[in-house]
């Protein structure tokens, strides 16, 4: 019990004597402020750290987003402006192909003209022949030729209600369809038939039967009328050479095409 009242006694005279210091001491009242100011801080700052870590990786993370954001919108601007960039090239090649085939209609005087769009081609007979959106529903009629681009390029050969299907001049089984061809000569008009199509320079052969006569280099190559197709004077193209044929009967002329035979999507039919 003595030990306890001393004990307080002793605890009493500590807090006095220290607080008579600190009043009689500023000095060291400022020392003790300033060292628990420091360690408060240090803690303060162990403690707010984490927090400053977080909220930096959340600005630099809602920043990213941004980017982000921002990236996805321009890729989608310029995707948008190569669809329409693109869509507006294909617009302007069918306008000219149009504005051509519109050329020639103004340009002869058959009775029956009809402008048809390619619908379906094979891969394999690409360059063979292909199908159309018009039919006899429409006036079309097995003795058409077709054109393109300036010139003849094909003929129809088959006539569903509404479809065709068109064979095109550099077919490799052309000559069976005995085309006649007419070639302006000095003051006269040359026949000869439609034999085949050479890839490699590019060029129709025409065989020319009977009597030799003089072909010039760049006579105009066109129908005839004759036979089955009865339009005459439809644009086929000019005489780059002629020599005789290998069986000595006749000529061989070849004849560099005027239209672009590498038809896009529109057509001209023309037939009486």
């Amino acid at each position: 019990m003595a030990l306890h009242r001393f004990l307080k006694i002793v605890s009493f005279l500590f807090v006095l004597v220290s607080s008579a210091l600190l009043f009689l001491f500023p000095s060291i009242r400022k020392t003790i402020v300033s060292k628990s100011a420091d360690g408060l801080a240090v803690v303060d700052r162990a403690v707010s750290l984490p927090f400053v870590k977080v909220e930096s990786k959340a600005n630099d993370l809602k920043n990213l987003a941004h980017v982000y954001n921002e990236n996805a919108s321009l890729k989608s601007s310029l995707y948008q402006n190569d669809v329409d960039r693109s869509k507006l090239d294909r617009l302007s090649a069918e306008n000219k192909e149009l504005k051509s085939l519109l050329d020639i209609k103004d340009t002869t005087s058959s009775s029956k003209q009809l402008i048809g769009e390619i619908v379906d081609r094979n891969y394999s007979s690409w360059d063979q022949e292909f199908v159309i959106d018009k039919g006899s529903s429409d006036g079309v009629s097995d003795s058409m030729f077709v054109l393109a681009s300036g010139g003849v390029i094909g003929i129809v050969e088959t006539v569903e209600s509404h479809s065709s299907n068109v064979k095109l001049l550099v077919g490799n089984d052309i000559a069976s369809q005995h085309l006649t061809l007419k070639i302006d000569g000095q003051g006269q008009s040359i026949f000869a038939l439609l034999s085949g199509f050479d890839d490699k320079t590019g060029e129709f052969r025409l065989l020319q039967i009977g009597e030799t006569v003089d072909i010039k280099k760049g006579s105009v190559v066109s129908t005839s009328g004759l036979g089955n197709y009865k339009s005459s004077d439809l644009p086929v193209g000019t005489v780059t050479s002629v020599k005789k044929s290998s069986d000595q009967l006749g000529q061989e002329i070849r004849v560099k095409p005027k239209a672009n035979l590498d038809v896009e999507r529109y057509v001209l039919l023309i037939g009486e």
